[in-house]
């Protein structure tokens, strides 16, 4: 029954964007015909319905939170599709970068109604099939979430997903994209969305699920792709680069005590061959002067509170200023007590450079797709790019 209703919410939805779209094309017709003013962006607002189930934990709390919740949610959308003929616009077909805000409609006992503003970016890839009217692409969103209810030892002692208020928010998906005409569209997408707070408050087994999702986008305004001229994309001019940086970041060990700092000191060297990626080696030195999993171990000598290790260091480079930066670590020395359980660790996260060579991140460990910490990276980048962009 809820199914129906969110099929009928839909189809509701996209008569009324139709309504006001086909109106808009028609007054449009007489003026863009004279002018054909290219837009630096093309705004484009979604609405989308999302469905799916969690991926509830193998244990007896997990399986009861986890038959409550009958995951429904909408989002909202507003995205800014690059359109100039710029080259990181072209290699990656004319991305869209925005803004959301996401909303359960189901209010468990448990979790409570969860929502979310974020940042997204969405990625063309492969070709266009149906007369150009059929598309794919990837979804990338990051963000902040509010409005859960989080563990209490006395008044909610099942949650033990989510102990804090406020988390993290992840959401990765495929999407396939209809295009009706040149105003409205049609999305329907598939992927994982994950909240989590990265250990800031325990517990924190972090919530995840799958959503299936179905929504309208339509064009606040009109894009001429036949009048870019296509760049010539010169051979990329392999470079190397060393970056140095230094992490902050909150942790809780056990659910219910105090909070910690745990800092970091991080180096990389990475080799770019060509104008997507670029990936290396590199060592992290992590530093715990407080708080332990096992609150009568002293911590009194310094590689009770160091940990270090060989990261395999990756980024993806979006524009020439803003990247995901992707590791693999494994440890050389780490302290199980300072919650680092595993041999091996995996960091993902979003860093922008704001000077030639300075840049900052925000950054997510994690042990085993078990977030460890976020963390908040300064760092310098040393290198020499004789490439044009």
């Amino acid at each position: 029954m809820k199914f129906f209703f969110m099929w009928k919410a839909f189809l509701f939805s996209f008569v009324i964007f139709a309504v006001l779209a086909f109106p808009v094309c028609g007054s449009d017709s007489v003026s863009v015909n004279k002018t054909k003013k290219q837009p630096k962006f093309q705004k484009q607002f979604s609405f989308i319905m999302e469905q799916g189930p969690m991926l509830p934990k193998n244990t007896e709390w997990g399986q009861q939170v986890g038959s409550t919740i009958d995951f429904s949610a909408i989002d909202l959308r507003l995205g800014f599709r690059n359109t100039q003929p710029k080259l990181y616009n072209v290699i990656y077909k004319y991305p869209t970068y925005g803004f959301g805000y996401f909303r359960t409609t189901f209010k468990n006992d448990f979790i409570g109604k969860p929502n979310a503003v974020y940042m997204f970016g969405e990625l063309p890839i492969g070709r266009t099939f149906v007369d150009n009217r059929l598309s794919f692409s990837v979804y990338l969103a990051f963000g902040l979430a509010f409005n859960f209810k989080p563990w209490d030892a006395e008044d909610n002692p099942l949650n033990q997903f989510i102990g804090s208020y406020n988390n993290g928010y992840v959401h990765v998906a495929s999407t396939v994209t209809y295009r009706v005409n040149e105003w409205v569209s049609l999305d329907g997408s598939l992927g994982l969305k994950h909240f989590s707070n990265g250990s800031f408050q325990k517990p924190n087994s972090g919530l995840n699920f799958i959503p299936f999702s179905i929504g309208i986008r339509t064009n606040l305004q009109k894009w001429y792709p036949e009048q870019n001229t296509k760049p010539e994309i010169p051979a990329f001019i392999r470079n190397n680069q060393v970056n140095i940086w230094g992490t902050v970041g909150g942790k809780n060990y056990l659910p219910g005590s105090e909070r910690y700092v745990k800092y970091a000191l991080g180096v990389n060297f990475l080799r770019q061959a060509g104008y997507k990626f670029r990936y290396g080696l590199g060592m992290d030195l992590f530093y715990a002067p407080g708080g332990s999993m096992d609150p009568n171990w002293q911590k009194d000598a310094f590689w009770d509170k160091a940990s270090l290790a060989f990261v395999l260091s990756g980024e993806l480079v979006l524009k020439p200023n803003l990247f995901i930066p992707l590791g693999i670590g494994v440890y050389a020395h780490r302290n199980p007590a300072n919650d680092e359980p595993n041999w091996y660790y995996e960091r993902i996260g979003v860093k922008y450079r704001f000077s030639n060579k300075l840049f900052t991140a925000i950054t997510l460990k994690a042990h085993a797709f078990k977030a460890d910490i976020f963390e908040l990276q300064m760092g310098y980048s040393i290198f020499k790019d004789k490439n044009k962009y």
